[in-house]
């Protein structure tokens, strides 16, 4: 190990309680999807009281990505390459009825015996944290990069926020917006305003295992026609549209869908060379296409959000969750109006021979690869995947609290432990792209 990587450990072990007060304080900031600005701000602000250059990308007057740079002298004779740490801000679901206390008991951030809680430090400002300790200690230790080290803290990751993703419905004829809707934005924003470089390192919850693959998703409105009768008036007849009521038409649908999903999910994985893909699929919501008794047919709205594999033609899968939804005898109309594409990544493999260095380092072992659940769902590796930026994903594990995954409620802790390893994995990484490209 060269002498300014054990510098570098040792300066992340001195940063141990910056790293808590930091998680604590960007875990206690608001941090709905389309309003980050509260937390870039005090991204932008820590990275400059250290000596940091940063400042803020504007996707609306309350939406940020938040960047951050330790500009290198453009040397890359050695193999020195650019490298940019990415994670988002911004935490899935809205405002939860309960008002402040129900908010704070459902998304603040605490620490309780070495372990952080929060909604929003898993998923994703404690792995934002753990790259913003690294950067710091780089900069500390007085190391000159040959090449660039950005940060990207980026918005919007997991939907658009409300009022885009009703004009998004507006334009694409969708009806009631759904619920999620074009995740990865800030990603993109971020690139496509000139945050650019030769690798990208994306983190989120893996285990201390590498993602190098990420699904894309296909979502579909699904369109049922009805008549949704004055309830003495009901007349129900024999066979599955006997109902004239688009809903409990609509329950029929569901379990068509739901069948297929489960086929789905079986006949659709894929092996690859970095472990296996399994795509999912699922009802998001069902919503009424407008008030009862107002238009000459009264729709019902199943919105259904398909995982979709990288090499997978979104045409043939909505046209084979049309034929599903027919099995179930009702006429429906399916609409696609949000496709994001998976992507494997390619060319990284001076990133993954610097990850797995580090992981040894710090961790000890072999550096595996994450598991099927970790790759099978949306992350912004594959947004600068798309970019032809080099991604893969690296992240701290947390402990199982018991329930689903993703649901509000269900407590995924992390380390502090954990994430003090995180910040030097990430240092050691890199130092070893910017300075000899791995």
């Amino acid at each position: 190990m060269h002498n300014s990587h054990a510098t570098i450990l040792d300066v992340i072990d001195g940063h141990r309680e910056a790293l808590v007060d930091l998680c604590l304080s960007l875990g206690n900031l608001p941090d709905y999807s389309g309003e980050e600005f509260a937390v870039g701000e005090a991204v932008v602000a820590w990275l400059g009281e250290t000596g940091i250059e940063a400042w803020l990308q504007h996707m609306s007057a309350s939406s940020v990505n938040a960047v951050g740079l330790i500009r290198g002298i453009g040397d890359r004779t050695d193999g020195a390459r650019s490298l940019i740490l990415n994670a988002h801000m911004d935490t899935q679901g809205a405002r939860p009825s309960g008002g402040e206390e129900a908010e704070r008991r459902l998304r603040g951030a605490r620490l309780d015996d070495g372990r952080l809680f929060g909604r929003g430090l898993a998923n994703d400002k404690a792995q934002l944290a753990a790259e913003m300790i690294a950067m710091r200690a780089i900069a500390d230790a007085g190391i000159v990069l040959k090449e660039d080290l950005y940060l990207g803290a980026t918005g919007q990751e997991t939907w658009a926020p409300p009022s885009t993703a009703g004009e998004m419905a507006g334009w694409s004829g969708v009806g009631p917006a759904a619920s999620q809707i074009r995740e990865g934005h800030g990603a993109r924003w971020l690139v496509e305003h000139g945050v650019v470089a030769d690798y990208a390192l994306v983190s989120e919850v893996s285990d201390f295992k590498v993602t190098v693959a990420q699904a894309g998703y296909l979502r579909l409105r699904i369109s049922v026609p009805g008549n949704l009768p004055y309830t003495p008036g009901l007349r129900r007849k024999d066979g599955p549209s006997g109902s004239p009521n688009p809903f409990e038409r609509a329950a029929r649908v569901v379990l068509a869908l739901e069948d297929w999903a489960r086929r789905y999910e079986s006949a659709g994985q894929r092996e690859f060379w970095g472990g296996t893909l399994v795509p999912k699929a699922q009802v998001l919501e069902i919503s009424p296409a407008g008030p009862p008794w107002t238009e000459e047919s009264d729709h019902c709205h199943i919105f259904f959000d398909v995982r979709l594999m990288p090499d997978v033609n979104p045409a043939e899968i909505r046209h084979q969750v049309g034929k599903a939804a027919g099995e179930s005898g009702i006429d429906v109309q399916v609409t696609a109006y949000d496709y994001k594409c998976g992507f494997v990544a390619e060319d990284a493999e001076p990133l993954l021979q610097a990850l797995g260095n580090a992981h040894e380092i710090v961790v000890g072992g072999n550096l595996d690869y994450a598991s099927a659940l970790d790759m099978s769902m949306w992350r912004d590796s594959n947004a600068f995947n798309e970019a032809g930026i080099p991604a893969v994903g690296y992240g701290p594990p947390v402990a199982d609290m018991g329930g689903p995954r993703g649901a509000a409620g269900v407590q995924r802790p992390v380390a502090v432990e954990d994430l003090i390893k995180l910040a030097k994995v990430f240092a050691l990484t890199a130092l070893s792209i910017c300075q000899t490209g791995g």
